[in-house]
């Protein structure tokens, strides 16, 4: 039977080389990471040439971008080229950061892939959320590139580089978040594993504390619940470490794409109500293409979903392990010292180096935050309606 998980993992690492988002290597089976000539030659060579055409065709951007929705008023033209200027920055700034972090790409990429190795299960428990990532980002591809081909049918050939630049950024786009995605997942299942081995311990340690057997058993038993506290301890910091590398590595970047998100929120909501008010004809758009950008938008905001919840259960997940060490203070007195000790250590740990998911240390990503920043984005959104409402 055909793992899917481990296939689309494969297509996401051959799909970064070929568009040009990974510039090495890496071995699933044995974790080494390395950088082959020829991997660094072609990254160098595609990465160059889409900074070559995309110099050559950017005067032409903004006349480009008019096919999509029209030219009703100036204030769209404004909201669809910052938009898509947003996108091109920040998908410039993806590609230009992977060359400038490549030894801590690498080093982040040798450290995930060890933890999944020295984790077997994690694979299954994290299957689901691959193959919904992946469905969501084929689908999305699959209707980005629809719509440019319907673009492509309505225009002369001379804009097809620059719709083709469009599709091509926003591919790299997509890739990166999804390795993004990918990254915290593990790290969430991860999680969800060590809460389980973490109950466990407790569970035991009540037991043993309530109801102790004899002498040496319990000496034993306490011993070996003990070396598994330290062991879970152990990779709960790893797990930590691998998340504030995760913030560094990719930081530049997800200011960017965070940046790209919500002007894009703001700029579909008042595209959307422009297509009410005045119909869609008036935009120069078809049927066709308001089907398709509607369904496309659907499946590119579930991903946007997607990349956020993802991290807000990573959070969760850490704050059901730090209500499970509470417990703590349920066990009857007399446990080995050595266990006490270990579960002192441990509750130390996680409450002085608390995690906390923030953007190049800009702002944090919690439920408190993204509830903030979804009131701004419908407070802009009307200030955007009202100003249109008044001037056109």
């Amino acid at each position: 039977m055909v793992d899917l998980a481990s296939w689309v993992l494969r297509v996401v690492y051959f799909y970064g080389h070929l568009i040009g988002v990974s510039n090495f290597e890496f071995d699933w089976r044995t974790g080494r990471v390395f950088a082959p000539k020829w991997t660094t030659f072609y990254a160098i060579a595609i990465n160059s040439t889409m900074f070559i055409l995309y110099s050559y065709h950017w005067i032409g951007i903004t006349n480009m971008m008019n096919l999509f929705f029209g030219k009703a008023n100036k204030l769209h033209e404004y909201v669809v080229i910052i938009m898509t200027g947003i996108k091109i920055v920040a998908g410039l700034v993806t590609v230009l950061n992977r060359w400038r972090q490549r030894c801590q790409m690498m080093d982040l990429a040798r450290n995930v892939i060890q933890l999944f190795l020295n984790c077997p299960q994690l694979k299954k428990i994290s299957r689901l959320g691959v193959l919904v990532k992946f469905f969501t980002g084929v689908v999305t591809d699959f209707l980005q590139v629809i719509i440019t081909l319907d673009a492509m049918g309505r225009v002369d050939p001379q804009y097809y580089l620059g719709i083709s630049l469009q599709y091509w950024m926003s591919a790299i786009l997509n890739l990166a978040t999804s390795q993004h995605y990918l990254i915290v997942l593990f790290i969430r299942s991860h999680y969800q594993i060590l809460n389980i081995e973490l109950r466990q311990v407790i569970e035991e340690s009540k037991e043993l504390s309530r109801n102790p057997p004899g002498q040496g058993v319990f000496m034993t038993r306490c011993c070996f619940l003990a070396d598994q506290l330290e062991d879970i301890a152990k990779i709960q910091s790893q797990l930590q470490s691998i998340m504030n590398q995760l913030e560094q590595v990719f930081g530049l970047q997800g200011m960017m794409v965070q940046s790209g998100y919500y002007m894009s929120m703001v700029a579909t909501a008042y595209l959307t109500y422009s297509v009410l008010r005045n119909g869609y004809e008036a935009m120069q758009m078809t049927f066709r293409g308001l089907i398709l950008t509607s369904a496309w938008c659907f499946f590119y905001y579930f991903d946007v979903m997607l990349n956020l919840v993802v991290m807000l259960f990573v959070l969760d997940e850490h704050k059901k392990l730090l209500l499970l060490l509470e417990e703590r203070t349920l066990f009857a007195p007399g446990l080995d010292v050595r266990l006490e000790q270990s579960f002192e250590s441990f509750q130390l740990q996680v409450t002085h180096n608390p995690l906390k998911i923030d953007v190049v240390k800009m702002y944090e990503i919690n439920r408190s935050s993204s509830m903030s920043m979804f009131a701004s984005f419908i407070m802009h959104s009307i200030y955007l309606i009202q100003y249109d409402l008044e001037n056109f």
